[in-house]
């Protein structure tokens, strides 16, 4: 009797622990995929960034074209607007 007790008690807890691990993978992937977009959004911005420069060159002929740079990213790794 013991034994079926001990056993329901050790499945429970395991049970508890395997959903806490799945909840853990769960915040991972979510936290993985916003720093996928950030990534894809700076490569964005770099991209607009570089067609913009090459754009003020071509159109100013004879003279420099703007210095443009980007600025920092914030605390929290994006970008100003």
């Amino acid at each position: 009797m013991w034994e079926l007790i001990l056993n329901e008690y050790n499945l429970t807890s395991e049970t508890l622990q395997l959903a806490q691990m799945r909840e853990e993978l769960v915040n991972i992937g979510e936290k993985e995929r916003i720093l996928r977009e950030r990534s894809a959004d700076r490569e964005a911005y770099r991209y607009l960034l570089d067609a913009h420069r090459l754009t003020a060159r071509a159109s100013l002929p004879g003279e420099q074209g703007l210095n443009i740079s980007p600025r920092d990213g914030g605390k929290d790794g994006q970008l100003a607007a």
